[in-house]
């Protein structure tokens, strides 16, 4: 089975349709919304899936992030395999199917999925600031990392619970970066479809995540 967690924070333009999208999929599969704390109608849009077997929904009364969200969810993951599905439409869902056989038939512990490995819809500024990060991962790790700051890393449940993870907000893609290559877990990088989203269209993370995300590299290298 495939656990996909959503966290959500004020997605209501959206959130239903990437749910669908998830439900659309070809898979044996578990949805987990984590509503974390939405102050605009998403709850309204949760509402419509309720009383659907494989959709579980955890309720955050105040906001407290992307990592945060990730962790609630885990501890309902019951899938062998664990995704984790951003609630805006950047991301394709079905990307997913593929990117989960490639982690069973290649025996890696980890796929990442790659915006930037094809064509995707995404601005100059928004991917120079992502390499820069992977390309520092790769340089503080000693490993090639494609897209460190991917929404789409998938691995066994097993090893999302090894990673122990502490970051509340969007530091967190960098602390599974730092993990999963601190661990030496086996990494596949996969190309995905993107599809770049505006601040104006809802964006939230922004240059101070960025600046976050490098302190939280070099702590898991040096301080942990």
């Amino acid at each position: 089975m495939l656990s996909v967690i959503v966290p959500v924070y004020n997605e209501d333009r959206t959130l239903a349709e990437v749910v669908s999208k998830l439900l659309s999929l070809n898979i044996d599969k578990q949805i987990i919304i984590v509503n974390d704390g939405s102050s605009d109608s998403t709850h309204r849009e949760i509402a419509k899936f309720s009383g659907i077997e494989n959709i579980a929904v955890i309720n955050i009364k105040q906001n407290r992030g992307k990592g945060n969200a990730i962790r609630q969810g885990l501890k309902e993951a019951k899938g062998e395999i664990v995704a984790i599905q951003d609630a805006d439409l950047e991301y394709n869902p079905d990307d997913l199917i593929r990117l989960a056989g490639i982690l069973t038939e290649k025996r890696a512990q980890v796929v990442y999925g790659c915006r930037f490995c094809s064509d995707s819809e995404t601005p100059l500024w928004h991917e120079i600031g992502n390499r820069i990060l992977s390309i520092l991962s790769s340089i503080i790790y000693f490993r090639w990392v494609k897209d460190m700051e991917t929404c789409y890393k998938i691995m066994y449940l097993e090893n999302w619970k090894a990673l122990d993870l502490k970051s509340d907000r969007f530091e967190v893609e960098a602390e599974i970066t730092a993990k999963v290559l601190k661990n030496r877990f086996k990494l596949i990088q996969e190309p995905i479809s993107y599809k770049f989203r505006s601040f104006k269209d809802g964006k939230k993370i922004s240059w101070k995540d960025g600046a976050r995300s490098v302190f939280v590299l070099l702590k898991y290298r040096f301080l942990c």
